[in-house]
């Protein structure tokens, strides 16, 4: 990963920790229940992990890569079926922020699996 793609990784990746911290402030704010407590510091936890992980890719491991690019990638898929779902216990605000959580990991999720960047990071540099 280059120094360019590593930093806009990076403020992508520090996005979601700020958005996803201040859902926990919000949730302080105003009394939220217990799967908007569990799920906003899911994200808190991921956040920190794709952050690592963009360290550690940009320092050339492949795995730590992989790692990033999976989550990346599947996180906006659950992050659907959360903003979907009609009464699952997640209030409007919050649905909101989670929306757009996935939108930031998804544009990650695009920036690090382009041909060049794949080839970056395969088994036989091909």
């Amino acid at each position: 990963m280059d120094k360019k793609l590593y930093a806009r990784v990076r403020l992508l990746f520090g996005a979601v920790l700020v958005l996803s911290i201040a859902t926990l402030g919000v949730a302080a704010l105003t009394g939220g229940g217990a799967a908007v407590w569990i799920r906003g510091l899911i994200v808190v936890a991921i956040a920190v992990l794709l952050l690592a992980a963009a360290r550690r890719t940009y320092d050339g491991s492949r795995a730590a890569y992989r790692r990033m690019r999976v989550m990346s990638t599947v996180a906006p898929a659950a992050i659907v079926v959360i903003v979907a779902l009609p009464h699952d216990g997640f209030p409007v605000w919050m649905k909101v922020e989670q929306a757009a959580v996935g939108l930031l990991l998804a544009v990650v999720a695009v920036a690090v699996s382009r041909k060049t960047v794949r080839r970056a990071y395969s088994r036989s540099g091909e």
